[in-house]
């Protein structure tokens, strides 16, 4: 095939045109190396999936898997259809393909989609590499050179005004510049513990009023120049659901995530046409076809899917360019570890309805260690590497925090 029939060919492909783009730009290189292997390792402090993926060029490319360690390795090795089946010896810049491979063996649990979410991110990450660029133009090219990040933290007791305030300064002092805050209801019941929304699905008036007596505790600490969050966890049922909204509204929250069972039901277009705030939803949606149906219905304000768990790299640009049919942006969710940080900056760089993305940094989890590089935050922004791929591990790091039960790279039984 000629350039000027591979170019007919590429232009017609069903995926979007930032498809076509990588296609092109990978056509010189096609068919040059293989995939030999595919490993997982989780590390201390962490429940998700370091992905490794192998070539006979000695390229590695890093994921994040959403599944533990014993479920991806049972994936990607054993049962029937086991994933390397159809990877080892395979081209890895054939991401489409690997894709539509892996996608369609997905069955209703959805396990496997978290599994090849974490490949497909390792793939671009090769892709990256082999092509000399960094994966954000291999999408189509940057439409910003620094992403938004927003932070998750609530005061201890957001019914106590001291306590606020003294959790408002420790918020403005941090060096990381945060000015969008995600708070979770945890904290905002006093000392009416134990409060268990997993059992108790339903919130009474009282509930509602000491809900939105902590928010506007938390609004008044913060003052008017910080952007809050309210997020649910998907336990509420729908007049709780619009109660919350309700509740929260006065504090102006950017958005309600999550406060419905994540699947869509008509209760998520009942709730958005109910509620005064916008209504978010998706780090538990998998799969575009997961998305589709808020779309189609005009359920949602705003999609937050997570790479590691929605398909990828690929499944999230998919997702995304759903969305911008209906002109609804796009966050992220991200609480994993460096590769789903950095994975997930790429996709936002190169995604035009892209507004903000969620991250690990300051929790403990060492996400922001485990690169070559530092991770360096400014008034709430990380700049987009420009190295090749998407990210460069240090190796050290990551011998010196392997859980005890895990092993290294390449030790796994087949």
């Amino acid at each position: 095939m000629n350039r000027r029939q591979f170019l007919r060919s590429a232009l017609a492909l069903p995926a979007g045109a930032w498809m076509a783009n990588y296609n092109l730009m990978a056509h010189p290189m096609m068919n040059q190396i293989k995939i030999t292997d595919i490993k997982g390792m989780v590390l201390k402090n962490q429940w998700k999936t370091l992905v490794r993926v192998e070539t006979d060029a000695g390229i590695y490319g890093y994921g994040e898997s959403g599944a533990s360690g014993d479920i991806f390795r049972s994936w990607v090795n054993t049962g029937n259809k086991p994933i390397r089946n159809y990877l080892i010896g395979e081209d890895p810049l054939a991401i489409e393909k690997h894709y539509f491979k892996m996608s369609t063996q997905v069955h209703n649990l959805l396990a496997q989609g978290s599994v090849f979410s974490g490949i497909d991110i390792a793939l671009w990450d090769i892709a990256g590499k082999v092509l000399g660029r960094p994966v954000c133009e291999l999408l189509g090219g940057p439409f910003r050179d620094k992403v938004k990040l927003y932070h998750d933290d609530q005061p201890t007791d957001m019914l106590d005004k001291k306590n606020c305030e003294d959790w408002a300064d420790k918020i403005k002092a941090n060096p990381r510049g945060w000015t969008t805050i995600k708070l979770s209801f945890n904290h905002a019941f006093g000392n009416e513990s134990p409060y268990s929304p997993h059992y108790l699905p339903t919130l009474t008036p009282r509930e509602l009023n000491m809900l939105r007596e902590g928010f506007d505790n938390v609004r008044e600490a913060m003052g008017p120049d910080y952007d809050l969050i309210a997020h649910a966890h998907s336990e509420f049922d729908l007049p709780s659901s619009v109660g919350i909204a309700k509740a929260v509204a006065p504090s102006e929250v950017l958005w309600l995530e999550d406060p419905l069972p994540p699947e869509y039901s008509s209760s998520w277009k009942a709730l958005k046409e109910q509620s005064p705030v916008p209504i978010m939803n998706g780090e538990k949606v998998e799969m575009p076809k997961g998305f589709l149906p808020f779309l189609q219905n005009q359920a949602l304000d705003i999609l937050h899917p997570d790479i590691a768990f929605c398909g990828g790299i690929t499944g999230a640009k998919k997702i995304a360019e759903l969305a911008a049919v209906f002109r609804i942006p796009i966050a992220l969710h991200n609480l994993g570890a460096y590769p789903l940080l950095m994975g997930s900056v790429q996709f936002a760089a190169s995604t035009q309805n892209f507004v903000i993305l969620e991250n690990a940094i300051d929790k403990g989890q060492g996400t922001e260690l485990m690169g070559e590089e530092p991770v360096v935050v400014t008034d709430s922004y990380i700049e987009v590497p420009r190295e090749p791929g998407i990210m460069r591990m240090n190796q050290d790091y990551l011998k010196a925090n392997v859980r005890p039960e895990e092993t290294w790279w390449g030790d796994e039984k087949k």
